[in-house]
């Protein structure tokens, strides 16, 4: 990118500062103009222009306002990734009604709050997940006037006699932009993304056009995007990598995006040539499964050109460079809910990121105590910073440009995440409750996940979820805890539940995984369950979670641990043998 590129991608950015009339949907008509025939998404053998991709997104927005949608109200949406996903979100923000992207990935009475807690007026929701709405429909609560409009892809579907087909009530609407788009701002909400925090359940917490802005430009400016850039996004849409890295790089630069389902390895490199892809946004143990696939002759014969990851083994970043023959593999870190935006743009070895970015700094890396778990104070009560070498807890500083915006509905949440008085009077910062290791030139690497959540499977896993599951079991259990334990040659923490039985119980293991199974998505379901005689939940449970974590997964020196084998999806007891098929890394998770 040249020089004269960047300094307008900073001054766009340092622009976001003041409040200002600038928005998504102004962005797209604005490509849309200027360059109407440009491919915006490819799904499938499906190519959707800018052009098309603003008219289909006009007919939302006009007939929203035609039903007396407003700014400020809230329509939750249910799809699997699918370009009318995001027609749907962009179409909704020309109005600034606010898109609650639910979290299709958990279940129940998860997947119910989660709907529920946005306080919509409406629900669209995706053919594809009519089966899966059906097992919550009972408990969902609406505003008036509590629509379920149905996605059907111009399909003739049997739809609930309490839906509407939403693509036959679109079909005579106006696709003209609407003028609502000109009185956006900055400050209004543009979606809403759901998070576990650090603090056990899921919350939701607003993302300002001003945030998703800002961190579109900065993407833009550091990682190697541009117009001509085709990226391969398979992540879910409602996840913070794909719509606040994905999908504002894409917009912003006015690129291309290919959108998948799901990651599939098995197609992964057929996909990347056959769409032309440079560009792949990865997460977790994405990069490791492609990396593990037999090697071909034909291995460095790809388009694919840049690779960004969170969450990636830093000894596997150079050999998968030189094998695909990648031009830049980097990492960054970012949390839904987070202040600041750390991308190891300069590709420095192991680390995700730098305290200051662009001469802007981001926040710091402070002195924390493991027994306590607190943060470390000096006599006169204000934090110590850490040293290069040192890890600490990554704090943001809350500004103009770096705003916290809290969960909805959740002021105690809130507060709990903010720090004050941090090193003089009047400054405030957030708490990520990530534990990450400051270098020299203010690099940082990520250590661990505080609280009461670890990332598995390039997810973040709340253990209180997991253990309330758990304890709902009608089966036996007296009490349980869940916790991360890391597994050599596997990115993050996977779960474990320490169980304690009721006196002279056994567990029905069959209709224990059939129970989990039923209430939570693949990625949360505890790989290890120990059994254990006495189970102290009730005075510190952080402590207690430490200790068990600490003693690991060795069959060895813990009895009646048991393993869910992955082939037979049933929990197996861990034997001598499992475990070192584990730690040689031959089971694959």
């Amino acid at each position: 990118m040249i020089e004269t590129d960047k300094e307008r991608y900073l001054e766009t950015i340092l622009s976001l500062k003041q409040v200002q009339k600038m928005s998504l949907g102004a962005e797209l008509e604005k490509h849309a103009n200027e360059r109407p025939e440009h491919p915006a998404i490819i799904d499938g053998e499906q190519i959707i222009t800018y052009k098309q991709l603003n008219v289909l997104a006009n007919r939302y927005a006009n007939f929203f306002w035609e039903q007396g949608f407003k700014k400020g109200d809230v329509v939750a949406l249910m799809m699997e990734n699918r370009p009318e996903y995001l027609i749907a979100v962009i179409g909704l923000s020309k109005l600034g009604v606010i898109a609650s992207l639910i979290n299709i990935g958990v279940r129940g009475e998860v997947l119910a709050d989660g709907i529920n807690m946005c306080e919509a007026r409406a629900v669209i929701i995706g053919h594809e997940l009519l089966d899966l709405f059906s097992t919550i429909a009972e408990r969902i609560r609406l505003k008036a006037p509590a629509r379920l409009l149905i996605e059907t892809e111009d399909m003739n579907l049997k739809i609930p006699d309490s839906a509407e087909n939403l693509n036959a009530l679109l079909k005579n609407t106006l696709d003209s932009n609407p003028v609502t788009t000109e009185q956006i701002t900055t400050e209004d909400i543009l979606v809403y993304l759901y998070t576990a925090g650090n603090t056990g359940w899921r919350k939701a917490t607003a993302i300002t056009q001003r945030r998703w802005l800002k961190m579109g430009n900065q993407y833009v400016m550091l990682a190697h995007f541009n117009q001509d850039t085709v990226q391969y996004m398979c992540l879910p849409l409602f996840y913070n990598s794909a719509f606040n890295v994905c999908f504002s790089s894409m917009i912003i630069s006015g690129s291309t995006m290919v959108i998948k389902r799901d990651f599939s390895v098995r197609i992964f490199w057929d996909d990347i040539r056959k769409y032309h892809a440079n560009y792949f946004v990865s997460v977790g143990e994405m990069a490791r499964y492609i990396y593990n696939q037999p090697e071909r002759p034909d291995d460095t014969d790809n388009p694919l050109e840049n690779m960004i990851c969170n969450g990636m083994w830093g000894r596997l970043i150079e050999p998968f460079r030189q094998r695909f023959g990648l031009k830049h593999v980097f990492e960054h870190y970012g949390t839904t809910e987070g202040v600041g935006t750390y991308i190891n743009h300069e590709e420095i070895l192991n680390m995700c990121g730098n305290l200051t970015l662009t001469g802007m700094h981001q926040g710091e890396v402070v002195r924390y105590d493991p027994i306590t778990d607190e943060m470390v104070f000096d006599e006169n009560g204000w934090a110590i910073k850490c040293a290069p070498g040192e890890a600490g807890i990554l704090i943001g500083e809350i500004n103009e440009l770096n705003v916290f915006m809290g969960y909805l509905n959740e002021p105690e949440a809130s507060e709990a995440r903010l720090l004050k008085n941090v090193f003089r009077e009047g400054d405030l910062y957030f708490n990520s409750g990530d534990l990450v290791k400051l270098h020299i030139n203010e690099y940082i690497s990520f250590v661990d996940r505080l609280g009461d959540t670890y990332r598995w499977k390039g997810r973040t896993v709340s253990s209180s979820q997991v253990a309330d599951v758990i304890n709902k079991f009608f089966g036996g259990i007296e009490d349980c805890t869940v916790y991360g334990v890391r597994i050599p040659g596997m990115e993050g923490r996977c779960g474990m539940a320490a169980v304690k039985l009721m006196e002279d119980e056994q567990l029905d293991w069959k209709k224990l995984i059939t129970h989990i199974n039923k209430r939570m998505p693949p990625h949360a379901r505890p790989i290890f369950i120990r059994i254990c005689e006495e189970l102290d939940t009730t005075n510190d449970l952080k402590q207690l979670n430490k200790q068990l974590q600490q003693e690991g997964f060795d069959p060895a020196k813990i009895s009646l641990l048991y393993f869910l084998d992955p082939q037979k999806d049933q929990y197996v007891p861990l034997t001598p043998e499992i475990y070192r098929l584990l730690l040689d890394e031959k089971i694959q998770l």
